[in-house]
């Protein structure tokens, strides 16, 4: 017997939709319900310091008489008592808001989305136990390296619906995981981080997350300081991530990239689609069906997401509008800035790259990712992290201390000397982290000349 979900399901949120419509009277009425439960479990120093694994219901009703304005109520409680109670309440105070009573708006079709494959059993089944059962497998080969271990385990399912007397009924659910290690060294200076992230739990290895951690921690012991400047720089998998994560949303959006921001064109005051911003070796792409970096196919608003290709070798091909400004620009298709991204990567592995290289720096990832202010190159800033090495003829030569650096990786992806294969990528619980789970984030790793290490992390 499979193990029941701690979530309700699409249809099941649907047919608490369905009950809120049929006892509302309002000319309109939307409802819209998330459900989420998140298993997670922090350890420090070997030792679980934090576990949790409660579940959030959000529901948002609303309703509209005619043209008067639209009340919205928010709610968890689901029994049909409660639900009417609730539907009573926002439709007397909707009722008696300002505007036209008689109806005008214009019908919006139904829309049509892709089927969504965001959803693991597997995942699901293991919700209550899984993090658990992999604690001593991430923190005891850290510990037996003579370490010390800090770790997060993460599990993650939700459930989204929604239904409108318009027509528009969509629903969906997903699942996520990850698994993060750090080693410490006795004295606190060296420190060396490995994670995985998968929508399947049953693919992800503690054993080589420690054991990774475990090596990085062992080559980091008695970092040296090292001169900060443009130095080449090979950036492992978690460090390009996060660099992917810092600029593509936000200036991929229609607005921006129609105004400011390193995507616009000044003399053509227009995006620079068709121009080539990246080196050539770099596509970037969006799809709801991703084998690995795949997102339910629609957004907050019900709109529809689909497949999208942003940069194709290098050049831009896309912005992103929602379906008012897409209809406002005479732009096809409307869609959301990219959150889940795959970036296609090359055959160099990390090894080929540290033989390859003369001197520069190996940074492992990077932390307290911002946004460097008012820097119209879309510039980033921020420090080392996890593993940070100086690279001397071919050889990782010794460990050096955290550096902070300030680039605009829209430039430095013009610098890229070597690319390596592509993966999935885990960030792991912080506050500079955000939201957990982060959406699913295929990039490379990559070896970039020039790369602007600013200063010591430590120099005030």
């Amino acid at each position: 017997m499979s193990t029941p979900s701690p979530i309700l399901s699409p249809e099941q949120l649907l047919a608490i939709a369905q009950q809120i419509l049929d006892v509302a009277t309002a000319d309109t009425v939307s409802v819209s319900i998330k459900h989420v439960a998140d298993g997670v479990a922090r350890i420090l120093n070997g030792r679980v310091r934090l576990t949790s694994s409660g579940d959030v219901l959000e529901m948002s009703i609303k309703t509209q008489f005619g043209q008067r304005t639209s009340m919205e109520l928010q709610t968890n409680q689901i029994d049909l008592g409660s639900l009417r109670r609730a539907v009573r309440y926002l439709e007397r105070v909707a009722h008696d808001l300002p505007g036209d009573l008689a109806p005008q708006g214009i019908p919006v079709p139904p829309h049509r989305y892709l089927p969504y494959t965001t959803w693991n059993e597997t995942t699901a089944a293991v919700f209550s136990e899984a993090r658990h059962r992999v604690i001593p497998a991430l923190v005891g080969p850290i510990r037996d390296a003579g370490f010390m271990a800090s770790a997060y385990v993460g599990v993650h399912l939700a459930s989204i619906a929604h239904h409108d007397r318009g027509g528009n009924r969509y629903a969906g659910q997903e699942t996520d995981s990850e698994i993060v290690a750090t080693g410490w060294s006795t004295d606190e200076r060296a420190v060396g981080w490995a994670g995985q992230t998968s929508r399947d739990w049953s693919v992800l290895d503690p054993g080589a997350v420690a054991s990774e951690a475990a090596r990085l921690t062992r080559l980091a012991l008695n970092p040296v300081a090292f001169e900060p400047g443009r130095h080449t720089a090979i950036l492992a998998r978690p460090a390009v991530a996060q660099l992917v994560r810092g600029m593509n949303r936000q200036y991929f959006a229609g607005r921006n990239a129609w105004h400011n921001g390193p995507l616009y064109n000044r003399a053509k005051d227009a995006p620079r689609i068709g121009e080539r911003i990246w080196d050539a070796r770099l596509t970037l792409t969006s799809d709801p069906n991703d084998p690995v970096a795949s997102f339910l196919p629609f957004n907050y608003r019900g709109d529809p997401l689909v497949p999208m290709t942003w940069v194709k070798d290098g050049v831009m091909k896309n912005v992103s509008f929602s379906m008012s400004e897409a209809a406002t620009y005479g732009i096809t298709p409307s869609n959301d800035s990219p959150e889940a991204v795959r970036m296609s990567g090359g055959t160099t592995s990390l090894e080929q790259m540290i033989a390859n290289c003369e001197l520069g720096i190996y940074v492992n990832r990077f932390a307290q990712i911002q946004d460097a202010f008012g820097a119209f190159e879309g510039e980033l800033q921020g420090v080392t992290d996890g593993g940070c090495f100086l690279v001397r003829n071919g050889k990782i030569e010794k460990s050096i201390k955290n550096l902070q650096f300030r680039e605009s990786p829209w430039l430095a992806f013009n610098r890229i000397m070597a690319v390596g294969p592509a993966e999935r990528t885990a960030f792991g619980y912080s506050p500079w982290s955000g939201a957990w789970p982060v959406p699913p984030t295929i990039v490379p790793s990559m070896m970039i000349q020039d790369f602007n290490f600013t200063a010591l992390s430590d120099a005030v």
